[in-house]
């Protein structure tokens, strides 16, 4: 047998000394310690979770479609305002 073959005895580790790239800093990242000893990191996440639904109704009434048309009246009028001024 070859040397690079692993017979599932042994846990191959390639951990990098310093990571370079973000995907292998969030990686390295100690989420466990940071969850258990301090008091911010969980609230930042609850608060965030507890957000979703007041973000997801203001993202529905910002794109509902009498908001778009009222949106598009107020910028054709401004549109106008300026083309009078500068014409």
């Amino acid at each position: 047998m070859g040397d690079c073959e692993n017979d599932g005895k042994q846990k191959l580790s390639r951990q990098m000394i310093f990571p370079y790239t973000f995907t292998a800093k969030i990686v390295q990242f100690p989420f466990k310690m940071h969850l258990k000893h301090h008091w911010m990191f969980p609230w930042f996440m609850g608060a965030g979770i507890l957000c979703l639904p007041v973000f997801y109704k203001l993202q529905q009434l910002a794109n509902s479609e009498s908001n778009v048309i009222a949106w598009a009246e107020k910028r054709r009028l401004e549109e106008k305002q300026y083309k009078e001024k500068w014409a």
